[in-house]
């Protein structure tokens, strides 16, 4: 009797719920866990749709049947109500599961049902999992999946799922391999809203990518703890987009470009001789550098640029249109990196002294640098390094310099003695063999001041700290060597270029390349350490010079050990100083701002001479490369005397860009 009286009951309440409305109503009761009132239940479960039938009905049918209960407050939803919804859920469940109708938008834009053995292999193939534990982690994920409403995924949003299963379960380092990159829709909106005119559509494109290619190096080639010490600002890379990669920049003596030119085009040479046609040698010699442009992220040095291509250009028959046509066309190669900056260094060399050649070379330099000025109309010129004379002695000499030096050329131009420095790039790394093409593979930058606040003023553990940050950045050039070179050297493009154009073994040239270690900071680390900055007092100054002293050390042992090429280098400007802050860690009253490349703070007080003595103790130990950039103003002393100043000292490179004549 009670078997059929239950049976009665069961017949009731699926009658009762026979209808998709009144399932509908006990879901969102459910789901609120609060009453709801007449016109919101209406809302909330009918919408717009007004074919659904009388509400009201329907809520007096499930009231009678002891599912739903009202009160002033509102509908709300009984224990049994409770109890057989969630019934219904697992049957819903169970169907779907059996029917497959979850549906998945893949990352190719295109649908296909959820599949759980594709969790699996993904989990096994992307995140490298242990097969027995790919399963549990993706079963786990389709039963928290068959507890929501969700009919339709896409595949960013099973990728939350997935990780936060993984997280779940301690297994966070799978969860970073299978982080997806890109970059955040609100960072996408803001450079798509930018009323930023520079923003065209390549660069916004451009940008994006290198969103992609930087999150992707360090999630997923670096080691975290190397990746760690980059976002923490305990050391700086450059072009992080490019890191993995192109080397930083390329050093080629410009005879390695001429003699390809005329190995392969055989006329030209006859044609210059005749002073006929100079264009098929610009034309030739840029297409080189176009070549050559997508083999470095920072700058292309072009030693002895004016003796070996500008020697050339015969004066007086060359024509004014061929210097544009070669200043024109550098800006516009320079124009391609799209990011404001120089993208080339050019080497002017005076083996015989300005005097001796100044009748024929520096006119002919002259002529191709009044053209770069007056094609500039803002654009970004080429990075210039003259050889200035050793002694400076000629008033002769002086006048020639002199003519180089102006208000549009200052920024530009660098100043260097080859008997104490040979030439810099734009980064300041030294080339130590201007006569040999070759590789400078990258610079990368500790950050002193972050090293001094966790020192706290301790002399041995700040040392001890820097060794270690030392043998992190030794850890990273053995990484961004492998990338590269597993990256060029599968370029048919790369081979052509080292084996045909520079004559080189494609292993050798790498195993050859310069690896430059550098620093920021430092004034600001003083400061912090010592309480008193490195121009002021003799023990400031000491504990400068043994920071110096003791990363050029490092740097020895570890070329003598492994037999390579790692120098220790001056820092240079760049955005890597606008963007690390100190991160809050200002003390003794130090302003919050970006670092600076100067060797010596711009407020000191020391005079010129007692600069260019303390800067020649750094270069000591800069072996790799310094440049002295000191703010001087001529109205109390000559532009002569200045310039046979700094060039007496035995600086090895000068920039009087904040000189003011």
């Amino acid at each position: 009797m009670d078997a059929d009286k239950n049976q009665n009951i069961l017949e009731k309440q699926l009658k009762t719920l026979g209808q998709k409305i009144r399932i509908d109503i006990l879901k969102k009761l459910k789901k609120t866990q609060i009453p709801l009132s007449f016109s919101k239940l209406q809302k909330e479960v009918l919408e717009n749709d007004s074919s659904s039938g009388n509400l009201s009905f329907h809520l007096n049918i499930l009231k009678k049947s002891g599912l739903v209960r009202s009160s002033e407050e509102g509908y709300s939803i009984t224990y049994l109500g409770e109890q057989i919804i969630d019934k219904i859920l697992s049957i819903e469940q169970i169907l779907n599961k059996q029917k497959k109708s979850r549906m998945i938008r893949t990352s190719k834009y295109s649908k296909e049902l959820f599949d759980i053995n594709k969790i699996e292999e993904y989990l096994v193939i992307e995140g490298e999992l242990e097969r027995h534990l790919a399963k549990q982690i993706a079963h786990e994920v389709e039963e928290r999946l068959s507890k929501t409403h969700i009919e339709y995924m896409t595949a960013p949003l099973m990728r939350e799922y997935i990780n936060a299963v993984l997280l779940e379960n301690g297994l966070e380092e799978v969860r970073h391999k299978l982080t997806r990159l890109g970059t955040p829709p609100f960072e996408v909106f803001q450079i798509f809203n930018s009323k930023n005119g520079e923003i065209t559509p390549e660069i916004f494109i451009k940008r994006l990518g290198s969103d992609v290619s930087e999150q992707f190096l360090l999630l997923n080639l670096l080691p975290k703890n190397l990746a760690d010490l980059y976002l923490s600002g305990e050391i700086a890379l450059l072009h992080l987009n490019y890191w993995s990669l192109r080397p930083l920049s390329l050093y080629i003596n410009t005879k390695s470009l001429i003699d390809h030119i005329f190995k392969k085009h055989s006329d030209i040479p006859q044609l210059i001789k005749n002073a006929t046609d100079f264009s098929d040698l610009i034309i030739h010699f840029l297409d080189l550098l176009y070549e050559l442009s997508q083999f470095y992220s920072e700058d292309i040095l072009l030693g002895d640029f004016n003796t070996q291509f500008l020697s050339f250009f015969q004066l007086p028959k060359i024509k004014s249109f061929n210097f544009n046509l070669l200043t024109s066309k550098i800006f516009w190669l320079n124009s391609l990196f799209k990011d404001g900056k120089s993208h080339f260094s050019l080497e002017f060399s005076y083996n015989e002294g300005l005097i001796k050649e100044c009748s024929i070379q520096t006119q002919i330099d002259k002529s191709f640098i009044n053209s770069l000025n007056m094609q500039s109309r803002g654009r970004i010129k080429p990075l210039l390094f003259f050889e200035i004379p050793s002694p400076f002695s000629s008033e002769l000499e002086f006048c020639i310099l002199k003519n180089y030096i102006s208000d549009s050329n200052k920024n530009n131009l660098i100043l260097y003695d080859k008997n104490y420095s040979n030439l810099l790039n734009s980064t300041i790394v030294q080339i130590s063999n201007p006569n040999e093409d070759i590789i400078i593979l990258d610079k990368i930058l500790t950050n002193l001041h972050m090293i001094s606040v966790e020192a706290k003023q301790n002399d041995d553990f700040f040392l001890d700290l820097l060794q270690d940050k030392l043998n992190s950045i030794f850890e990273l050039f053995k990484y961004k060597e492998r990338l590269v070179q597993k990256k060029l050297n599968s370029l048919k493009q790369w081979n052509f270029v080292v084996t045909r154009i520079l004559n080189k073994n494609t292993e050798e040239f790498f195993k050859k390349s310069l690896k430059s270690i550098s620093f920021f900071g430092l004034n600001e680390a003083i400061l912090n350490h010592c309480g008193i900055e490195l121009d002021r007092t003799e023990k400031s100054e000491v504990f400068a010079l043994k920071i110096l002293s003791l990363m050029k050390k490092i740097i020895e042992e570890r070329n003598e050990v492994d037999n390579n090429n790692f120098i220790l280098s001056q820092p240079h400007y760049g955005s890597y100083l606008i963007d690390s802050f100190h991160n809050g860690m200002a003390q003794y009253n130090q302003k919050v701002n970006g670092y600076t490349s100067r060797m010596i703070r711009t407020e000191s007080n020391l005079s010129l001479d007692k600069r260019i003595k303390l800067f020649k103790k750094f270069q000591k130990f800069i072996n790799g490369g310094t440049l002295f950039i000191e703010k001087i103003n001529t109205d109390e002393l000559s532009s002569e005397i200045l310039l046979k100043t700094l060039f007496e000292s035995k600086i090895g490179a000068i920039s009087l860009k904040d000189c003011v004549f």
